[in-house]
């Protein structure tokens, strides 16, 4: 639901400052929607500050500390999902215009987006690197009780990880600064903002932040053709679920716990990753600006879409 337009009749001159013909602006709403996530975010760096003081003792084990993942990236997504439900009653908008409508496509366009989008291009992505001999498969972890649960586990915690992440850059804040400037020059920004967190993660290199920014412009590319996030939530998870536990490869120089496979990799650096994983290889990049062309040439764009409202400058 659209917001009513507001008459601009006798306004008060200061009045186009803070509004348009459609309500507040979007510079002013995004305004209000960071400082909403800053105070959240000074409350929760004080809380862990106490927390860090009050928790000394052995260290948890990668169980419990992968449990511990998931739960926070549940409460990340669950805040910035109330702060974007916050600012839909102050717009007078339906939730699922910021990307994830409760619609009954979504569960086909996340398992399209988890196996072909995700898991498959990373197969693909490995098996290249096999062909160049840098890259081997290796052994497989027994397939007993234990291993089947971490699999489970980090499907879950990757699912969560995919609507935190993507609806964090590519939800409320993608929607509306789209609403200011143009869909793909907000795109542009938004996946520079993405590598640029991504920047943070101790084992990533150059190649691989340049990849990052790549597939956040192949994320903005499934919502500019299909209206909303799912698809590439899908993509998201099914990416660093193959990654973490399937094949076991680094992320980002972290080899998560409980993986399936357990790779060996040979060669260069900007070809294979190194201890990056796959994400740091040059191949990487390239296929995920293949991806966000094939999904802008692939896919039939579906409406009213999101992104049919972000295309207008207000």
């Amino acid at each position: 639901m659209e917001p009513e337009p507001v008459s601009a009749g006798a306004s008060h001159p200061l009045r186009t400052v803070f509004f348009n013909d459609h309500g507040l602006r979007a510079g002013w709403r995004l305004l209000i929607y960071f400082a909403m996530i800053l105070v959240l975010a000074y409350g929760v760096g004080l809380i862990a500050r106490l927390l860090r003081g009050a928790t000394k003792g052995p260290q948890p084990s990668d169980l419990v500390k992968t449990i511990f993942q998931g739960v926070g990236e549940l409460i990340f997504f669950l805040v910035i999902l109330f702060l974007a439900w916050i600012m839909s009653k102050i717009e007078r908008r339906k939730m699922g215009v910021y990307g994830l409508p409760l619609q009954r496509t979504a569960l086909s366009a996340f398992f399209t987006g988890y196996f072909l989008w995700g898991f498959l291009p990373l197969t693909l992505l490995l098996l290249v690197l096999r062909a160049l001999h840098v890259f081997y498969f290796g052994s497989i972890s027994g397939l007993n009780r234990q291993i089947l649960g971490w699999g489970l586990l980090w499907w879950v915690t990757f699912l969560l990880v995919g609507l935190f992440e993507e609806y964090s850059f590519r939800g409320y804040f993608l929607y509306t600064l789209a609403d200011g400037i143009g869909f793909w020059p907000a795109a542009i920004i938004q996946a520079i903002l993405f590598a640029r967190v991504h920047m943070g993660n101790g084992g990533e290199t150059r190649i691989g932040i340049i990849a990052t920014a790549f597939f956040a412009l192949f994320a903005a590319a499934t919502l500019w053709r299909t209206g909303n996030l799912w698809l590439a939530v899908g993509a998201h998870a099914g990416w660093d679920w193959g990654q973490s536990f399937f094949y076991g490869v680094n992320d980002s120089g972290f080899q998560a716990p409980g993986h399936l496979l357990n790779p060996r990799v040979q060669g260069p650096d900007w070809l294979t990753g190194g201890s990056v994983g796959p994400e740091g290889s040059v191949i990487t990049l390239i296929l995920w600006a293949l991806m966000a062309v094939a999904v802008i040439l692939i896919c039939r764009r579906r409406g009213p879409a999101l992104v049919v409202a972000a295309d207008r400058k207000y």
